[in-house]
């Protein structure tokens, strides 16, 4: 009797072990979806976000147009003096424009590009700056303007668009090399999108070599109300006007004038044509 309890009770076991084996295997297998894992989990163990350092920003210098703005506009550059320049002006904190030449370019090509990464206006100038070439025939010049432009772009990327005309497109000496050239030139420049600037306030620093006292007060002495498109160079040999800038720049300033560089949208200074 004992012995046939023994066997029941095995027999009983065996089948609630197979109860739950089959209970175990047929069971439906849970799926979880991506979405219902906790977001703190996800955060920690699967976080593919990728965070990129922000790119430093430029400083640009200020360009600020009003009813009294002054344009300082650089010829002949860039030369030995750029750098105490853009310094000076980097320290003011005002934009400028520099109307550059070819032999600069070719001599300071890094001072180029650190004129367009501290935000001024690079302008074209000439390429050979040589006036018997450039002006004896309208093939010439533009010629001579193309080379100018593409140097530019290498160096910086600039398509710029923005000329001075040696001499100024009022100037008389071009009419020894080609009569009626001038009128030619400037027609042709505004008929293919080119945009020509002269000034309105001479320095007088392409005259020989003035002292900087002399450069400061014809500048501020020709002020006035409105657009005020000054004419410097920098040339090699015009260390007085490095000399004067930060003193035109102060008095400037403390007479309520801003400083902005020349774009396309700068209205036009022009003198009347005279060739």
């Amino acid at each position: 009797m004992k012995q046939k309890i023994i066997i029941t009770s095995i027999i009983s076991l065996i089948v609630i072990f197979s109860i739950i084996l089959t209970f175990h295997f047929n069971k439906k297998v849970e799926i979880v979806e991506v979405g219902e894992i906790p977001k703190a989990f996800y955060n920690q163990t699967t976080d593919l976000s990728i965070t990129m350092p922000k790119e430093k920003k430029k400083e640009i210098v200020k360009s600020v147009v009003s009813d009294n703005t002054i344009y300082l506009t650089f010829d002949d550059g860039p030369s030995s003096n750029t750098s105490q320049i853009l310094d000076t002006l980097k320290k003011e904190k005002i934009a400028a424009t520099f109307f550059v030449i070819g032999p600069a370019i070719d001599k300071y090509s890094d001072v180029i590009k650190r004129i367009h990464e501290e935000g001024h206006t690079i302008a074209l100038h000439s390429d050979t700056h040589n006036y018997k070439y450039i002006y004896s025939s309208d093939d010439n010049y533009f010629k001579d303007l193309e080379t100018i432009k593409t140097k530019v772009y290498q160096i910086t990327g600039v398509n710029s668009r923005i000329i001075r005309l040696p001499g100024g497109s009022s100037n008389t000496v071009s009419r020894k090399y080609n009569q009626g050239i001038m009128s030619r030139i400037t027609n042709k420049l505004t008929e293919n999108n080119y945009y020509y600037f002269d000034w309105n306030v001479d320095s007088g620093d392409a005259s020989g070599s003035l002292k900087a006292e002399t450069i400061y007060n014809n500048t501020i002495s020709r002020l006035h109300s409105g657009t005020n498109m000054i004419l410097m160079h920098d040339a090699e040999a015009k260390k007085t006007t490095v000399e004067a800038l930060p003193n035109i720049i102060n008095y400037a300033k403390e007479n309520g004038y801003t400083f902005a560089k020349i774009t396309k949208t700068t209205a036009e200074i022009h003198h009347h044509i005279n060739n």
